[in-house]
């Protein structure tokens, strides 16, 4: 769910205007774009980099973002410090840990498994991980996939351990920690918890026969030509630094699969994200079984459905934070990725959807001060 908007956004969208009368006229672009112009390229350009300007400090950790159309990039630009203590700048090539966003993969992964028929959402986790408690003859993939299996999340059990965030944590022994949870939360419907993207995960790792993230990149990311990779913990030139609240730097220690862990630039995740509109690794079936969240929003397979139809996913681990939506007619897909947990991500994108998500002869509209409750407050990951 997105934020509130912020008034900076006012300048933003009033730079298309400004451009507007003073830009020659320029070729069409072809007629089955949304985007009408080059020149309406142009403009909202422009706006994308007085926005980016004015919502993220170049002193601090940054924030990278882009923009898809139809699954062309139509815009990506990067501003802020990817290694304090180098200076390091955020670039549009600077990768980040995507966090919960991470979570519509691992959901992919096992609507492609139960397309070739080798498992059921209505089959039981036990079925598949052996040594789990009395509840795992009782949830089913469905359950985990759709957040209402009760399963309560495993930051809990490994903060029950005296394990904090930069302290090494394998998949194994979060997938063991999940198993000493004895006892299913006590809520009914809705419940976001992280344990069951690792329980899914583990299910790819045993149907297919591969590691998990070597099923991802064989199935996945090479057949659409994506540079990502699921590699928790990853540390590279090219990989901004998590930082915390106070600037202090949190290396990721937590190795799970399933609910975190990939890395990418906001470019490639707005590529992906035109699957939902015209993809063959995503199909209808994503939003079977949808869940609902009791807000008016539905959670389908790692992937929120809101009021008004569009599609999004919120991620936070660490001082990664991530936001990623994709609008109702699955045309756009905008992305913002930062590495501070701080970073004005919510703003950058509320920018951007200003710009880009509106129609060309209404873009240069003052945004409505309305808020539709997105909260950023779910501990070290979110969804």
């Amino acid at each position: 769910m997105r934020t509130s908007r912020s008034l900076v956004v006012v300048a933003a969208t009033a730079s298309i205007a400004l451009l507007a009368g003073c830009a020659a006229e320029q070729p069409s672009l072809a007629p089955d774009r949304k985007v009408h112009s080059y020149l309406e390229v142009d403009k909202r350009t422009f706006a994308s980099d007085d926005a980016l300007e004015l919502l993220v400090d170049e002193t601090q950790p940054g924030c990278s973002g882009a923009v898809g159309v139809r699954g062309e990039i139509v815009w990506a630009g990067a501003r802020g410090i990817a290694d304090l203590s180098t200076g390091t700048e955020v670039t549009t090539a600077t990768r980040f840990d995507m966090a919960s966003v991470a979570k519509q993969f691992t959901a992919t992964a096992i609507l492609m498994l139960q397309r070739e028929g080798k498992l059921a959402l209505s089959d039981t986790i036990g079925t598949y991980i052996e040594g789990l408690p009395a509840w795992g003859s009782k949830v089913t993939l469905d359950q985990l996939m759709h957040h209402t299996s009760r399963v309560r999340d495993y930051w809990v059990a490994l903060d029950d351990d005296g394990l904090g965030f930069s302290d090494p944590v394998s998949h194994e022994y979060t997938l063991d920690a999940i198993r000493r949870m004895t006892r299913l939360s006590d809520t009914i419907g809705y419940e976001y918890s992280n344990s069951n993207y690792v329980l899914l995960a583990e299910v790819v790792q045993r149907v297919s026969g591969e590691p998990f993230p070597q099923f991802l990149d064989e199935r996945i990311f090479t057949p659409l030509g994506l540079d990502m990779v699921l590699s928790p913990g990853l540390i590279a030139p090219d990989v901004a630094l998590s930082y915390d609240d106070n600037l202090n730097y949190q290396p990721p220690g937590w190795a799970a699969y399933g609910a975190i862990g990939i890395y990418t630039t906001p470019s490639e995740l707005a590529r992906w994200g035109d699957q939902y509109r015209a993809g063959d690794i995503i199909q209808d079936d994503f939003a079977v079984g949808a869940s609902d969240e009791g807000t008016g929003e539905f959670y389908a397979a790692g992937m929120d459905i809101e009021v008004d139809g569009d599609l999004n996913h919120n991620g936070r681990f660490g001082g990664y934070v991530t936001t990623f939506t994709v609008s109702a007619d699955r045309e756009t897909t905008i992305a913002v990725m930062c590495n501070g947990h701080l970073s004005n991500r919510f703003g950058l994108a509320d920018a951007l959807w200003e710009i880009w998500g509106t129609p060309a002869d209404s873009a240069t509209d003052a945004p409505s001060d309305e808020t539709d409750g997105a909260d950023d407050s779910e501990g070290v990951e979110e969804g």
